[in-house]
């Protein structure tokens, strides 16, 4: 189809801030670069998956974020949002907030867009500027009738300057805007969840000690930072970010891109629900327990790491 706000209109606003940003790369302490990925809903996510897969050393060792442009400029748009990973979740906010008005409160990332990065641990950054539903909704979504006259040129502007300002943000304050504290404060969140859905059954207690003692760590890295950043920074901070990602945000792991539907925040505890529903006697019991006490482990893992990671990175910040 033609495609107008999916995704012609945000394709425009990409290449004109890609055209802005290089104007005013002596201003920036971090690199951009832009992509358009082929493959989106015919390939489910299949280009940038390609692209994963083809620089994921690269990516795991000099990216620091990905923002994903979708769906800019419907015509009559009114709700402002977000879809965010934890760690840049008040960014998207306060931008929101101080260019248009309004208050949000970002939603976990689905896997409904180009989500293919969670793999690597990247933080991700989605705005949405929607129509609404008593306004006729995004009927011309993926049909023939997504033509030009469905861009308003304003709200397109309105669009592109939400992204201009998180993109100025990410690009070049000192500080690289991501939260630590965030992350691991979503952590636990759903950890206490799981532990009251699952009651005697499933013992997450040491995951949540652990994880505790992480967001004491973290917190002192963030009070430790220095004014100016570096590179070396900025790094470790996603870093120490990316094995939390991977259990927050993936099922199977960094190497292998999860099927492209939304499992929700911390995926690998889902089964929690078939192991409280069903008789300890069941396979589907068993089964389910088998495979939480495997996430469990991962989990374990994932927080050890963070909070070595942590502890080194503070270790070389109170040196310096």
């Amino acid at each position: 189809h033609h495609g107008g706000t999916d995704n012609a209109g945000a394709n425009v606003a990409m290449l004109e801030l890609a055209m802005a940003f290089a104007r005013h790369g002596d201003l920036l302490k971090r690199g951009l670069v832009v992509a358009w990925w082929p493959g989106h809903s015919n390939g489910r996510y299949a280009g940038s998956t390609w692209f994963v897969d083809q620089r994921f050393d690269e990516l795991r060792r000099r990216a620091l974020a990905y923002v994903n442009f979708e769906g800019l400029g419907q015509m009559e748009a009114k709700r402002f949002s977000a879809a965010t990973t934890a760690s840049v979740s008040e960014l998207a906010r306060s931008v929101i907030l101080a260019e248009v008005g309004d208050t949000v409160r970002p939603r976990p990332p689905g896997r409904n867009s180009d989500q293919s990065f969670n793999g690597v641990g990247l933080p991700l950054l989605e705005m949405d500027h929607s129509r609404l539903e008593e306004d006729g909704g995004y009927w011309w979504w993926h049909t023939p009738d997504d033509t030009r006259d469905k861009v308003d040129a304003q709200v397109l502007k309105t669009d592109a300057d939400l992204y201009a300002v998180a993109l100025a943000r990410l690009l070049a304050e000192p500080n690289f805007p991501v939260s630590l504290p965030a992350t691991v404060e979503r952590l636990g969140s759903i950890l206490a969840e799981r532990q009251e859905v699952a009651g005697s059954q499933l013992d997450l207690g040491e995951a949540i000690v652990r994880q505790e003692a992480l967001l004491a760590t973290v917190r002192r890295v963030e009070q430790s930072l220095p004014p100016g950043g570096s590179p070396e920074v900025d790094l470790a901070l996603v870093g120490i970010l990316r094995p939390l990602h991977r259990v927050l945000y993936t099922l199977l792991g960094p190497y292998h891109p999860d099927p492209a539907v939304s499992e929700g925040a911390l995926p690998g505890m889902n089964p929690v629900e078939m192991l409280v529903e069903n008789d300890p006697s069941t396979d589907r019991h068993q089964f389910a327990r088998t495979t939480l006490l495997r996430e469990r482990a991962r989990i374990l893992e994932a927080i050890d790491e963070s909070q070595a990671r942590a502890e080194r990175l503070l270790a070389g910040l109170n040196r310096g």
